[in-house]
């Protein structure tokens, strides 16, 4: 775990910042996968942790995310949209039916009944504020620090390819998104705030990101 800016700290989980997730002050946020969560128990050994928020319940974000709350005793926070799906484990996908099965089998996670819904404008952690962010997901949610740019903005944009695993900025893979058109409205939210730092959920930190996200949003498709 490292500190990448005041009070934020990153937990790369798999080699080559393959899933990614974030201590920020006292909010743990995202777990990566269920096998993974012996790796965020040990990476926030010893420091205090008072609350989970996930940016979307997916397998490799909330997998994870009830043996962490289960270790911890936190609650655990999504937007409102996925908190059906975090608390069964079940990804919201939207696909033909043979990929949709497929999908859907193998993104199954443990859930966390208790799951509760985390408000849109709220603050968290050292002066985080939640944003509505949907497309990769019915009800993604990223977090935004204003007076110093920094971004936490799960899966509406990968700093990574997830093929290649060659850095960049990039729209996840359709195949998980089961709204592309309105993630891309989101990256384009997302870049009009023009931040300095970009954590996302695969891939390494961006500095310096307003200029490459702006670049992505203006070649996005206008659906």
């Amino acid at each position: 775990m490292r500190e990448v800016a005041e009070d934020v700290f990153h937990l790369s989980l798999l080699p080559r910042d393959a899933v990614n997730a974030y201590l920020v002050g006292d909010v743990l946020v995202d777990a990566g996968y269920a096998a993974l969560a012996k790796r965020v128990l040990k990476a926030v050994r010893g420091r205090a942790v008072a609350r989970h928020v996930v940016t979307h319940a997916h397998v490799d974000h909330g997998g994870g995310s009830r043996k962490v709350a289960e270790a911890l005793q936190v609650p655990v926070l999504a937007g409102e949209r996925d908190v059906a799906a975090m608390r069964t484990g079940e990804m919201v996908v939207d696909l033909p039916g043979p990929l949709e099965k497929v999908v859907s089998r193998y993104g199954r996670f443990p859930g966390v009944p208790q799951t509760e819904p985390l408000a849109i404008g709220s603050e968290v952690g050292p002066g985080f504020v939640v944003l509505d962010t949907p497309g990769h997901s019915p009800g993604h949610v990223s977090l935004w620090r204003e007076r110093d740019g920094v971004l936490i903005c799960g899966d509406v944009v990968n700093t990574m390819s997830l093929v290649t695993t060659r850095p960049g900025l990039q729209e996840p893979p359709a195949i998980f998104t089961p709204d592309v058109a309105r993630n891309r409205g989101s990256v384009r939210e997302l870049a009009a705030l023009e931040p300095r730092l970009v954590l996302a959920g695969h891939g390494p930190i961006v500095r310096d990101a307003a200029a490459p996200l702006a670049a992505l949003a203006a070649r996005l498709p206008q659906d």
